[in-house]
Order: structure tokens, then sequence, then C-alpha cells
């Protein structure tokens, strides 16, 4: 036995073979009543309609035959899709191709086969009309014609199926050109409209008629037309894709926002593009960036306008608390404590309104140096003692690194540490350790505060570096602060080459750790 050869466009054969929709569909009466036919007029037992696909033959319609396939390596259809002209076998055991086929040997004891090829509407042959009997006999060249005859009548009824569905594809894409939303076109290369959707109508105001006497160029703002006309010069540059915005005219002379989203096909030489009003977002973001700049101003007078007088509040407050003016009466020296530690607390929230406003304008300067990094740490931990001890907290520094040295700005790195500790310290719970440490990990530094509080809740931690995020308001009023500190410390540290980062677990504690690229020392006797 020969199984039969692949034919030599295969892929395009069984693009062709699928885009049938014929493959595993019920029995259809328009094809079972052409193998009854052919059965009966050449009186044989078996006639079929065949579809060839990678594995088998399968049969769309059958008659005297009950199996709906067979193996494609053992059919004899296989074979006669090889050649446009009908495959006849007059005795299978004669015929070196099949004598030993299990088709021939067994059920359903193929003796003769006479198949002509069916061609799809691109020319593939994907199966074929074929008569199939239990006895040899003769096939004449007048049997041949007739079958090719035969044939023919299924290809019709195949090319049927191809005509209805570019009819039912046709009415889909007129019916989505009429209620999409979007502005669908296609074009020439050029930008002259060939088809435009009903959505141009109603946007622009326009009649059709009026629409498909311009062009994409000559429908743009004046002052947009020259920057359309090098984005259509793209595509024949052979850009794959177009994306740009421009105005465009209306009927009654206001203009609107498009923004294009084309694909040239340089082979039919057409664009085939859909175009976006994206006015009133273009609006939207305008009025932002407005508020954006005017919050920003304001922001950074008022900040500027309070900062000098509330140094001065803050200056006298703290001489009066430190006796300058004599001791106070209990009351009085009470109410001036409050005093004092309220204008702090607002200076550092103007401070750090300030350094965001700053970060996010671009004028935040760092002065980076080479500097040793564990003195940062062990100053940062004494500025923070008196601190934790409001709050019965011990801290520790662990310094693996002793001799490390990175490029930083001193300020600003002590400013992230005193942010990392303050947190620690406020979610400890009284008598637990806050820890500073400084290792070196994978050719990096690494700073990490860890503290045994809480953790922080599920729910807000994709929330921990936003501005003004806190986790809970019951709970900070306990713990007071701006929810600025962690925000500003993530801008500082990817300002110093590092990243901030934070794991938690509930019940167990926080770490927040960063690293930073770590400098050689200096050679003896030299500076940074």
């Amino acid at each position: 036995m020969l199984p039969p050869l692949t034919p030599e466009d295969e892929p395009r054969r069984l693009r062709a073979l699928r885009s049938l929709c014929l493959l595993d569909t019920p029995a259809q009466e328009r094809f079972d009543r052409i193998v009854r036919a052919a059965s009966h007029l050449f009186r044989v037992p078996i006639a079929l309609v065949t579809l060839v696909d990678e594995d088998r033959q399968w049969f769309k319609a059958r008659q005297g035959l009950a199996a709906p396939q067979t193996p494609r390596d053992v059919s004899f259809c296989g074979h006669a899709i090889l050649s446009p002209a009908s495959l006849v076998v007059p005795n299978a055991l004669h015929d070196p191709r099949f004598h030993d086929n299990p088709l021939v040997l067994g059920a359903p004891f193929i003796r003769f086969y006479a198949g002509h090829p069916l061609q799809a509407s691109d020319g593939s042959r994907v199966g074929t009309l074929c008569l199939i009997d239990t006895q040899p006999r003769d096939f004449s060249d007048a049997d041949r014609a007739a079958l090719a005859d035969l044939a023919g009548w299924v290809e019709v009824e195949l090319h049927s199926l191809d005509e209805s569905k570019a009819r039912e594809a046709l009415a889909q894409q007129e019916r989505f050109f009429e209620v999409s939303r979007d502005m669908l076109c296609i074009a020439a290369m050029d930008g002259t409209f060939l088809r435009l959707s009903k959505a141009w109508s109603r946007t622009l105001g326009f009649t059709e008629a009026e629409l498909y006497a311009t062009s994409l160029v000559d429908l743009a703002l004046e002052e947009d037309r020259a920057a359309t006309a090098r984005h259509l010069a793209r595509a024949a540059e052979g850009a794959s894709v177009l994306q740009f915005e421009h105005r465009a005219r209306c009927q009654d002379g206001s203009w609107r926002w498009l923004q294009w989203s084309a694909v040239p096909d340089p082979d039919v030489g057409l664009l085939f593009a859909v175009a976006r009003d994206v006015t009133q977002a273009r609006l939207l973001e305008d009025e932002r960036q407005r508020v954006e700049r005017m919050k920003n101003e304001f922001i950074s007078t008022v900040s500027h306008e309070l900062r000098t007088p509330l140094t001065s509040i803050r200056g006298s407050l703290g001489l009066l608390c430190g006796g300058i003016a004599g001791p106070l009466p209990p009351p009085v020296e009470q109410m001036v404590t409050i005093a004092h530690r309220n204008s702090e607390r607002l200076l550092r929230l103007i401070n750090d309104i300030l350094d965001l406003e700053k970060m996010e304008s671009g004028g935040l300067d760092l002065h980076l140096t080479t500097t040793d990094v564990a003195p940062l740490l062990v100053q940062a931990l004494q500025a923070h003692q008196g601190y934790a001890a409001e709050y019965g907290v011990h801290l520790d520094v662990v310094v693996d690194a002793p001799d490390a040295r990175a490029r930083v700005d001193e300020d600003r790195f002590s400013q992230v540490l005193a942010n990392l500790l303050s947190n620690a310290i406020k979610f400890s719970p009284q008598g637990e350790r806050v820890t500073l440490s400084l290792t070196r990990e994978a050719g990096a530094l690494r700073v990490e505060v860890t503290d045994r509080g809480p953790g922080i809740p599920e729910a807000f931690q994709s929330r921990v570096f936003q501005k003004f995020a806190q986790a809970d308001a019951s709970d900070t009023r306990k713990r007071p602060g701006t929810g600025l500190g962690l925000s500003i410390a993530h801008g500082l540290v990817a300002r110093m080459g590092g990243s901030l980062r934070f794991t938690t677990r509930a019940g167990e504690g926080t770490r927040f750790s960063f690293d930073l690229p770590e400098c050689d020392p200096p050679p003896s006797g030299s500076t940074s």
C-alpha cells in the first residue's frame, strides 16, 4: 500500500477547505441528492462527497456507506486530489497503490474506484465526488465526462456557500459601518475618502456627499494640515500603523479633536482607519492640567507665605518652653507646650508639601557626594531616641558594613531614615524594638527599618506610597501624621538611585528597605 503524497499547496488547500465551513456539519439535502443521483446513474452501491483534511477523508454526503470518515493515509481520495483529472482504479487488487489497502482487504471491500477532485473558489482541490463498487469494472471516457459534470454540480453547491457567506459578510459590514459610534474609514494612501461610516456625518455635521468631496488632509484645520500630510506620507514609507491626532472642521464652523489609528495596505493602496472624537477628553485634560497648575501654585505660595512666620512662632514658643521668660504658671506652660508641638507639626507639614511640590515639578535638587553610610544611620537613631521613649519603644542599629560608602545627599538620606523610623516607632507596641540595619546584598548596600507592629492592612498595601495615604482614620488619631512621609521617602530614594519597598505580615511587623549602589572607598589622603 502506498499512502497518498501531500500536495505542494497543502497549507493553502487546508485554509480553503476550512473557509467552506462544512467539516463536521450535519447532512444537507442538496449534497445528498447528488450522491443518490450518482449511485443511480452509474449503478454503483456507494457514492460519496468527500472532504480531505490533515488526517482523514470526511464524508459530507454518502450513499451506501455507514462510516462517516476514514483515515487519510488509507484513502483513495487522498490520491485523487493530487491531480485535476479523475482518478480511476478499475481493479484495486491489481493496483500496487491499493492491493493491500485495509479498505480493499476488508470492508467495504473496494474493487472499483472513480473519483473527481472538487475545487474551492481559489482552485484548491479540497475533496472529491467518488464512486465505489465491490466488483471490478471499466470506466469509459463518456463515464469520466459524466462524473466530471456531476462533480461540477457539487462545486456549484460549494461556491454557492461562498457567495452566501460573502453576501452575509457584506451585509454585516454595511451594518457595522451604519451603527458604529467610531468614525470608520477606508481611504486612498493620499487621504482621499473611499468609504465612510455614518458616524462621520453625525459627528461633523457634513452630508456624505460633502465628505466624499474632501479628503482627510483637507478636512483638518489649516494649522494641522501639514502635520497630517506628514503622517500620511509615513504610510508610503512603509509604516505599519499610523497613530496621530488632529483637529477636524465641522459643518457649523467649529472643530473637533480626532484621534486616528490607521493601518496601510500597500498591496492594494488603501488605508483602513478608525477616528475617535476625543474633544471632550482633550478639554478635560486641559482643564485638569490648568487646575493642577493652580493647585501647585497655590500650595507653593501658601507654603512659602506660611513657613516664614510659622518658623518665627515656633522659635518664640520654643524659647518660652526653654524658660527664657522665667518659670511659667503650670496652666500657661501646658498651653505653650501644646502650641509649640502643634507649630512644629504644622511646619513639618508645610515642609513636606514643599518637598512634594518640588519633586513633582522637577525642582528638587539633590547634592550627591560619596559618603560613609554607617554614621548617618547612627545619627538618625540618636535623633529619634527621645521620640522612641515617648512611645516606650527601643531602637537598635545593626551595621554589618561599617566601611560602606555610597553617593547620597546626606540631608535627604537622613530625611528618608527619619520618615521610616518615625513610622516604625508610631506603629510599634510599647516595649518592642525597631531595628535599623545596613548590610551588603548582591553587590549593593541595603538599608532596612524593621518594626514588630501589627503590619500593614492588605487593603492599604497598594496605596502605601501615595500622597496623603493613611491606613485607617480611627487609628491615625492615635498616631498623628500627614500621610506624606512615605511618599516623599519613596521619591527621594528613587532620586538617589534606589527603590523603596516593603514586606509585611499581619501581627508580625513590617520591613521597609532600599538598595543603593556601593562606592569604593577613596584612596588614603583623598577627599570625596
